[in-house]
């Protein structure tokens, strides 16, 4: 693996769905001389990628209509920089579990078609760790589905990183569905699914284990689909929350933005978007049959891993935990060594983080600090803490 700017890039904005580039058309009057190099890469590497494509859909399209979900997933989520990461690479360890991987993310479109010889290639160019935060992210690593989902559909909230003037307007339309007719909804749910089925062939119908942040705002769609679906909620201090997803913003952006942005729109993107985030997720909760809810303290699993899992396999029915407990133990002392990153909150913002996360204390517990007592050790503390997606 490489450790160049250009192999971010090429994961990030490389097969990209030629109608979903075309849905960027409107928007390609804000974007600046400088940047027009990036754009022009968005297209050609969705005009490279078609071949590809549809290649797949001739081959495998029978395949995939036909694969049947049987169990109900289990759905990781919660806001950004939460600890969902975390929360999935452990449980992943256990093999009943099959997982959206990282080369299905890159290639959504034809990652049936190119398994044999294309994950070489991304390996080749692709850096060896993430850009936010230096965790390594090999071609088989557990994914989020959202990074599938931005390159086959214009209804995600992920498109913000090419276009974060426009971040709330893509909230509202590619998570909440604002404005967006019955049939384009329907098209959302339909290549969400594609993506499982595809994700199930993969893992040779394992059940899936599925971690999304943006997922935190659909619940009333992934219960639609999967009523019996298990939800594992990751939650921290907002203290800790705020500079890390701060931090993540300003890392992807400077790859992927095809809009100018700066400090205080990263700052009032990231602040909305919480709010907005969180408090869907408060509202749609009690929709959840609460033998299927549980909701992790991300500081409570840095400090108690084995305890808080062993708790989840009990809670959620998912077989003996002592079967799969060594191997989560030997994840554990690999990533023992994973230095974080720090950051520090002054009077100033965390004065800002409680009056407008001022709800997210209350709703799940987390002490409001003294002022003068808010620089944080890490505020992705301890291993692979935050969203391990591309993106996060």
């Amino acid at each position: 693996m490489t450790s160049s700017d250009l192999g971010y890039q090429l994961g990030l904005l490389s097969f990209i769905r030629p109608t979903t580039v075309a849905s960027m058309l409107p928007r390609m009057g804000s974007v600046p001389p400088a940047r027009m190099p990036r754009a022009a890469g968005v297209g050609l590497g969705a005009f490279l990628g078609s071949p590809a494509n549809l290649w797949q859909k001739a081959r495998h399209r029978k395949a995939i209509a036909s694969v049947t979900i049987a169990e109900p997933p289990v759905f990781i989520i919660g806001h950004w920089r939460s600890g969902t990461t975390h929360m999935h690479n452990l449980l992943s360890q256990d093999p009943q579990f099959g997982c959206v991987r990282m080369f299905q993310a890159l290639a959504p479109d034809n990652s049936l078609s190119t398994r044999r010889w294309l994950p070489s290639v991304f390996e080749k160019c692709f850096p060896a760790k993430r850009p936010m935060d230096n965790m390594t992210w090999p071609m088989d690593a557990p994914q989020e589905e959202e990074i599938p989902l931005t390159k086959m559909s214009p209804y995600s909230w992920y498109l913000q990183f090419l276009f974060p003037q426009q971040a709330e307007a893509m909230f509202g339309r590619g998570v909440l569905f604002e404005g967006v007719s019955d049939k384009a909804q329907a098209d959302v749910r339909r290549k969400y699914l594609d993506i499982l089925r595809i994700a199930t062939l993969h893992e040779q119908g394992r059940r899936l284990l599925l971690k999304n942040p943006v997922n935190t705002a659909r619940i009333p769609m992934l219960l639609d689909l999967f009523p019996d679906a298990r939800f594992i909620v990751m939650h921290r201090s907002p203290y800790e929350v705020f500079p890390s997803t701060i931090n993540l913003h300003n890392k992807i952006l400077g790859l992927t933005a095809l809009q100018h942005f700066d400090d205080d729109l990263v700052r009032e993107n990231v602040l909305s978007i919480y709010e907005r985030v969180m408090h869907k997720y408060l509202q749609d909760r009690e929709a959840i049959p609460a033998e299927n809810l549980i909701e992790v303290d991300y500081a409570t699993l840095d400090h108690q891993p084995m305890q808080v899992v062993g708790d989840i396999y009990e809670r959620f029915e998912l077989g003996p935990f002592a079967e799969a407990a060594p191997r989560l133990a030997s994840y554990l002392d690999s990533i023992s060594g994973y230095q974080k990153n720090g950051f520090t909150v002054d009077d100033e913002t965390a004065e800002l983080i409680e009056k407008r996360w001022d709800f997210a204390f209350d709703a799940f517990g987390h002490e409001r600090r003294p002022l003068g007592s808010h620089p944080l050790e890490g505020s992705q503390a301890g291993p692979q803490t935050g969203d391990g997606a591309l993106v996060s």
